[in-house]
């Protein structure tokens, strides 16, 4: 039975940095170069997550996280009293069993309950997977995009938004 939780100063965030390196390998695999994603390494995200591990949450399996997802108030001025799904991570053999529900649901809840009129996040423009998973959670596209530099490539990222039915 898996459960979903905050992290806690107690938890491997070595191995929930490995959650975001499979999961980035194998769901940016033909959207990002090759050659950033072979350089990824859990160092990447384990000190964010050391800084501050109660923004995280995780769906462990057995004792081993298979998923994560980091929240926190919006980080653009114009989302004042939103939340932010700042990253949602899933293992690639987890990936279909409801888990990515889970935790997002669990994040949504965490954010209404922080008194968050809604939520928002970043996704790639190209990842169909993940933006048809989000508008099947109630999100839709705000018509906004950025720009991230990965790497050598820019890729385009679209926001997606929920505000919250009462």
């Amino acid at each position: 039975m898996a459960t979903v939780r905050a992290l806690c100063a107690q938890d491997d965030f070595d191995e929930v940095g490995e959650v975001y390196v499979e999961s980035w390998k194998a769901s940016y695999r033909d959207l990002l170069p090759q050659a950033f994603l072979e350089k990824l390494t859990h160092d990447r995200w384990s000190g964010m997550l050391r800084a501050d591990p109660s923004a995280s949450l995780a769906v462990f399996e057995e004792g081993r996280a298979v998923g994560t997802a980091m929240i926190g108030y919006a980080r653009e001025a114009d989302r004042e009293g939103f939340g932010e799904i700042i990253s949602l991570y899933l293992r690639p053999e987890t990936m279909g069993r409801g888990y990515g529900r889970r935790l997002l649901e669990a994040a949504l809840e965490r954010l209404r309950g922080d008194g968050c009129e809604g939520a928002c996040l970043w996704v790639l423009a190209g990842n169909a997977r993940a933006r048809g998973f989000y508008r099947h959670m109630g999100f839709e596209a705000s018509g906004r995009s950025q720009t991230e530099l990965f790497g050598s490539m820019e890729a385009e990222l679209v926001e997606m938004v929920l505000r919250w039915q009462d």
